[in-house]
């Protein structure tokens, strides 16, 4: 099992190999181009029912702890970023908050067959009185 990172980032590694009468050659990696980054990009737009799930939970895991989910209200895509916009208006999700995931193949009932995709480990309040706009950004880029 991976060890678990609340800072990790998507690393994408593209490998060849070659096979010639029994022999295996590579693997070789290469470059991914930026057209490629934003094909990813696209992809992760196009995930079908992206949710926000609040959650309540302390704990150093993946464990959301639940209290709220809606669907997101907006998803958009610049070059290689992906924008996940939720607005949350005064009458729901209220209450103080401690993990905050964008959730792929979800639905209103939780525990279905949605894939946590991220998750954010950050305390935050919300009144009664307030909107409260939550922006996920996903940025597919180049690097070490």
């Amino acid at each position: 099992m991976a060890e678990l990172k609340f800072d990790s980032k998507l690393k994408l590694v593209s490998e060849w190999t070659f096979e010639l009468e029994g022999q295996v050659y590579g693997p070789y990696q290469n470059a991914i181009t930026p057209a490629g980054f934003g094909a990813v990009a696209d992809l992760i737009s196009r995930v079908p029912a992206p949710w926000l799930a609040i959650g309540n939970n302390t704990s150093d895991s993946f464990v959301l702890g639940e209290t709220f989910r809606s669907p997101v209200s907006l998803v958009t895509r610049d070059q290689n970023t992906v924008r996940f916009r939720t607005q949350l208006p005064p009458p729901v999700a209220n209450g103080n908050h401690e993990k905050f995931s964008i959730l792929f193949y979800a639905s209103a009932t939780p525990g279905g067959s949605e894939i946590m995709f991220n998750q954010l480990r950050r305390p935050f309040s919300k009144a009664s009185n307030q909107t409260l706009t939550v922006e996920c950004r996903v940025h597919i880029i180049a690097g070490g």
